[in-house]
């Protein structure tokens, strides 16, 4: 149905220390997924469009990394502006994900699903405005080493959303099919 390729790609995103490789790679596994999901409802369709928006905008992202890996230019503030907007672009990709599961998992009658999908919405909308004042460079700079520890807690949080957004992903994938799929088993 495609939420085992849903759950490989979104598990990339755990890659926080070398983001600018993996968010790429990250954003295209998950547009194949979500391109099979979105005949399922109008949340997985908008994940889809936006999943390639993520895609596009990782780009310079890769380009930015790469440059800085072989210390050709480094990014600095360049790169904490691109990562801002992507932060929001992943928020938005994430909640049009959890809104996707969200209903199919009321269709299909899944008993903790729809409570633990609504919930992990608000809880992304939180982590990621803690990881863009994390990342926005001027207000770095103002808050001294309060910074290190917002960025600390933005990672920690970043890690446990997604590893509870994962095991929401892979309880779809383990208790939900496509009725031609039943036939097949």
């Amino acid at each position: 149905m495609g939420f085992g390729t849903l759950f490989i790609g979104y598990f990339l995103l755990l890659n926080v220390p070398y983001f600018g490789m993996t968010d790429v790679i990250a954003a295209t596994v998950m547009m194949l997924a979500l391109n099979k999901l979105k005949t399922v409802n109008s949340y997985f369709k908008a994940a889809f469009y936006t999943s390639a928006v993520f895609a596009v905008y990782s780009l310079p992202e890769l380009v930015l990394f790469t440059l800085d890996l072989f210390d050709i230019f480094k990014g600095g503030d360049l790169t904490s502006y691109i990562r801002v907007g992507q932060c929001v672009i992943v928020c938005t990709l994430t909640v049009l994900i959890l809104k996707g599961i969200l209903d199919v998992s009321r269709e299909v009658e899944l008993e903790r699903v729809p409570g633990r999908a609504k919930f992990m919405i608000y809880a992304c909308f939180i982590v990621y405005t803690i990881w863009i004042l994390a990342s926005e460079p001027h207000l770095t700079a103002a808050l001294g080493t309060v910074a290190y520890v917002l960025y600390l807690i933005a990672i920690v949080a970043l890690l446990i959303i997604v590893a509870i957004n994962l095991s929401i992903i892979y309880t779809c994938y383990m208790r939900i099919c496509m009725p031609e799929e039943k036939k097949k088993k």
